[in-house]
């Protein structure tokens, strides 16, 4: 990973604390190609890529399908998520 989010070596992964339905991962999803079903539970695992807004909101990614896949592309914010910290 690169340290375009700041946090130099270190990935961030975080754990999603409310649901997202599939209308609102619909909306909030970058990705052009959206999977209609896809819903984010509380517990999900998601992968940090850079800290926006001074760290109050992140650009995460969700892989539901495989570890090399992104279903889901977004900004989430700090009320949304709980961070870990794991090396690489």
């Amino acid at each position: 990973m690169s340290d375009a989010a700041g946090f130099g070596e270190i990935m961030k992964t975080a754990t999603l604390l409310r649901e997202i339905d599939t209308d609102e991962c619909q909306r909030r999803n970058a990705l052009s190609n959206k999977r209609v079903d896809l819903k984010l539970l509380p517990g999900a695992q998601v992968t940090v890529l850079e800290s926006l807004d001074q760290g109050r909101a992140f650009l995460v990614e969700f892989a539901e399908r495989s570890p090399d896949s992104c279903d889901w592309l977004g900004v989430l914010y700090t009320s949304e998520l709980e961070f870990q910290t794991t090396r690489n």
